[in-house]
């Protein structure tokens, strides 16, 4: 079902292709054979309507079969030739229905904003995958240019057709503005073609083709326009027909075409980088030509009054996006920050925070247990402690002996995704260092820290292991120590927190040396634990501790003798 639909998808592109190409032959056939008259202007410009719209459609369309991040490129230049269809229509209103032709026309601001839409479409480049780099040039950005562009319009142009009507200085500003529209949108799209491979250079290569032809005939136009020798369906008018009917074929070719991926590609986020740099000097036309306009009093009152109160209004408009697009890229930069901050403090493999974010948020857990003590000192407080929890996977070097490296590191996944499953959400599971880790259990109370001990084991080793490519599941266990800070209750500051760590790594290799798949715990002596017996007192690293011990869940003989 999928090729045939390529196939018929393809064939409809070229049904498409070659009616556009019948009306240019048309074009062409009635240039050569109607002579000036009012037939070949009706003939011609409804030609060049149905062109636009063609291609106007043609760009849209390609919004809906391709990467959906690049759909609004597609739009806007669809709508680039949309607005030129409209200027088209004001065009032959005038010429067929006035029976004149204006040297000054509202068309000429609906072509310069259509041809704005195509450069700003295609300087989003549509043969690239979206990525954070290509976001730089945001619509914020876009609307700058977009700005930049129509003020630049209505301060150079509309004063002469509108304020004080001049012909000669009309045409003067508007060829500047539209000889700068086509450098800047032969650059882009020459830049697409060196930068593109396949049928996305060739689209590139077409479109770079028509800009530098439209430039020629633009100044052709003129030339001819000044010498009373231009007239609607000469000859001329037969290259535009073909421009944009190649306007039509070319989003055609790609039509479906995925965007290319320029990951990690040096060049293109220098791209990206500079075109979004180029939205903030827009601005400074601005006061630049706001003063030029200020100083000039040659200029009649009401073109004077006229571009003063623009420029002015335009600083207004230009600095409240500016003030927008500034908080938008500092809520931007601290989300940054925040995900940075996020990925600096947990471990890669496993996904639980690591050593430095123990290192960073040990001190405040510290002082909340010193400040809870200083506050609670009554008998009857509780749920105050803080109980470090050492957890060692079980002859784990075996696993990565026998089974590989992979397979070990998805053990610690699911070993780290089990302890935290039996953790609380105010605990921290941290990975201490290869297959170790630290459970930090906050406001919790050491009379029960057994219990936490006990959910820990009951989680790693009460189900076996599924590794791929292994037909067994394994069964593995772990080993745990613990200790509770502060280690004196009745003197919280007496025995600092990492000598309480020290305290809990010694339960830790007390539980392996037992037989593993069990938990040791240390207490001051004299402490009650809840339902549980409490060992004898012994020194350990200069401290006395009583010991509190359990084991983790049963094993069948066959399991117990693959683990040992």
């Amino acid at each position: 079902m999928c090729s045939w639909g390529i196939v018929r998808f393809r064939s409809s592109s070229r049904i498409w292709a070659v009616a556009i190409v019948c009306l240019v032959a048309a074009q062409i056939v009635v240039s050569v054979l109607l002579p000036k008259s009012f037939l070949l202007t009706a003939v011609t410009d409804s030609i060049a309507l149905v062109l636009m719209l063609s291609a106007a459609a043609a760009f849209a369309l390609n919004a809906f079969s391709g990467e959906r991040g690049v759909n609004l490129v597609w739009l806007l230049l669809g709508s680039g030739y949309l607005i030129e269809a409209g200027s088209q229509l004001l065009w032959m209103y005038w010429e067929l229905i006035r029976r004149e032709a204006p040297k000054m026309s509202l068309g000429d601001a609906g072509i310069f904003l259509a041809w704005t839409a195509l450069i700003l479409g295609f300087a989003m480049r549509p043969h690239v995958e979206p990525t954070k780099q290509r976001q730089r040039l945001g619509i914020l950005d876009l609307l700058i240019l977009l700005l930049t562009g129509v003020y630049l319009y209505a301060f150079l142009v509309i004063p002469w057709q509108y304020l004080s009507p001049e012909p000669h200085a009309y045409q003067s500003a508007y060829k500047f503005l539209a000889l700068a529209q086509d450098v800047i949108f032969l650059s882009i799209v020459t830049l697409g073609w060196r930068r593109s491979t396949g049928r996305w250079q060739q689209f590139y290569g077409l479109l770079t083709a028509i800009v530098a032809m439209d430039t020629v005939m633009e100044y052709v136009v003129d030339t001819l326009s000044e010498t009373g020798v231009y007239f609607s369906g000469g000859w001329y008018d037969t290259t535009t027909a073909i421009g944009i009917a190649a306007m039509t074929i070319a989003p055609l070719m790609v039509r479906g075409l995925e965007p290319v991926p320029e990951h990690d590609d040096p060049p293109s986020e220098r791209y990206w980088l500079w075109a979004s740099r180029l939205a903030a000097p827009a601005t400074l036309f601005l006061p630049l030509l706001a003063t030029w306009s200020f100083l000039d009093h040659s200029l009649p009152s009401s073109v004077w009054n006229f571009r003063v109160v623009l420029s002015l209004g335009s600083v207004l408009v230009f600095g409240f996006i500016a003030i927008v697009k500034q908080t938008s890229l500092e809520r931007e930069l601290a989300g940054a920050n925040r995900e940075l901050l996020e990925a600096s403090l947990t471990d890669l493999l496993t996904g639980v925070r690591n050593r430095r974010f123990f290192s960073t948020t040990i001190e405040a857990d510290i002082q909340h247990v010193m400040r809870s003590f200083g506050q609670n000192s009554g008998a009857g407080a509780h749920n105050r402690d803080l109980v470090f929890y050492l957890i060692d996977i079980d002859l784990f070097k075996k696993v990565n002996d026998e089974l590989g490296h992979q397979a070990g590191d998805r053990i610690l996944v699911e070993v780290a995704r089990r302890i935290s499953t039996a953790a609380r959400l105010s605990d921290a599971v941290v990975r201490w260092g290869g297959e170790e880790f630290l459970l930090i259990s906050r406001f919790t109370d050491r009379t029960e820290a057994h219990v936490l001990a006990a959910r820990v084991l009951e989680a790693v080793g009460s189900m076996p292991y599924e590794v791929e490519g292994n037909a067994t599941s394994l069964p593995i266990t772990c080993s745990l120590g613990w200790a509770a800070f502060p280690w004196f209750a009745a003197d919280p500051r007496l025995v600092p927190y990492d000598k309480v760590l020290a305290l809990a790594d010694h339960a830790l290799y007390q539980a392996k040396d037992a037989g593993r798949n069990r938990a040791v715990g240390f207490l001051s002596p004299g402490e009650a634990v809840r339902d549980i017996a409490v060992g004898p007192a012994i020194q350990v690293d200069g401290l006395r501790a009583a010991t509190v011990a359990i084991l983790g869940p049963p094993q069948s003989r066959a399991e117990a003798a693959s683990a040992h």
